[in-house]
């Protein structure tokens, strides 16, 4: 509950689909393009309503991408539409029962919520149509996904460490629940830290807590594998290869800023969260607090965080590089606004073998 709004929290399981990709630049081509898919679906294989899944990190620059479909009973193949499954997805939901032009509203809402309890969000959100698959219809769930971050955490400290020193790090977070407060997540967090700290080496944590970074959509990576490959092929060495990944970055909008290389070091740094507020800062604490993307973080720099947590930032970073080039990368954090940079940078050393 939030107020007078049901805030629900699901757990939903995979489910076989049926799925398209395209870009939309208004509601009324969100449902020419389902009922173009219902069309290509076998008849009586549709097992439930229409969905949208919403991009965040793309290429569009006019527009939105997204993925529509439909739950099917059975898998199917129909020229280049054919069945998957989509992975099990644990989300915040809120029913939209209002007029259509007031949706934002409620995503708002929804959002809101997540911010006020410091629940990092994956990066998409998924609508449900319940009124006969009609994206403008009164009843719109609008989905917030969640990234499980201490789920990641504990995963990847039992594969890195072991489950007893998993354990021993993962202590009291059982009692975190959806409503705890954004300080109670900070200071379990800078505990399990504080403790990854005592127990584990620099390259364990960096390994650990690079893999709980937000998941890179994988269509945007698939774009840096083609144009490196496309660059070795051309007969390019893999410094090159790596340039022509960089020149497309800095000309296609999936990508906040230009990376630069020097020798076998690629740096980056993202852009601020607020640009506005980053500009107008009147204190270092203000400017960093615009800068930082962390819902975790941001509002509690003063209080003090171990640097390794910063290697969620340099996971963005590997799954980019380590994607496109196929190589395994060893990322340092140059800079942190937690240790009081006005920035995050990264050095991401290229692979000896590349």
């Amino acid at each position: 509950m939030s107020g007078n709004i049901t805030i629900e929290h699901k757990q939903i399981d995979t489910a076989l689909v049926a799925m398209r990709r395209l870009v939309i630049k208004q509601r009324d081509d969100l449902h020419l393009a389902l009922q173009e898919l219902a069309r290509q679906i076998p008849e009586g294989n549709i097992c439930g309503p229409a969905f949208a899944l919403f991009w965040y990190v793309t290429s569009v620059k006019d527009g939105f991408e997204v993925e529509v479909g439909f739950p099917i009973f059975q898998p199917f193949v129909n020229g280049d539409l054919h069945s998957r499954m989509l992975p099990p997805l644990e989300t915040l939901s809120l029913v939209h029962t209002g007029p259509f032009d007031e949706l934002r509203n409620t995503v708002l809402k929804l959002y809101e919520f997540a911010s006020e309890h410091a629940i990092i969000s994956d990066e998409f959100r998924r609508e449900v149509y319940w009124d006969a698959d009609n994206p403008k219809g009164k009843q719109i769930e609008v989905q917030f996904i969640i990234h499980n971050w201490n789920e990641h955490l504990a995963r990847n400290l039992e594969r890195v460490l072991g489950n007893a020193r998993a354990c021993t790090i993962m202590q009291g977070c059982e009692d975190l629940k959806l409503e705890s407060s954004p300080e109670e997540r900070f200071q379990w967090t800078k505990g399990a830290m504080e403790r990854l700290d005592n127990i584990a080496s620099a390259d364990q944590k960096y390994d650990i807590v690079s893999s709980c970074a937000h998941v890179f959509p994988k269509a945007q990576i698939q774009k840096l594998t083609a144009i490196f490959n496309q660059a070795i092929a051309a007969g390019k060495d893999g410094l090159q290869a790596v340039d022509a990944v960089i020149d497309f970055m800095e000309q296609d909008p999936g990508w906040g800023e230009r990376p630069h290389r020097d020798g076998r070091i690629i740096y980056s740094a993202k852009n601020p969260r607020d640009p506005e507020g980053f500009a107008n800062a009147t204190n270092p604490l203000e400017k960093r607090r615009a800068y930082c993307f962390c819902p975790l973080l941001r509002n509690h720099m003063d209080q003090g965080m171990p640097l390794a947590f910063c290697n969620c930032g340099a996971g963005w970073y590997r799954q980019q590089w380590e994607g496109a080039t196929g190589k395994p990368f060893q990322i340092e954090i140059v800079k942190s606004v937690s240790k009081g940079d006005d920035v995050c940078e990264f050095a991401i050393h290229l692979a000896h073998d590349l």
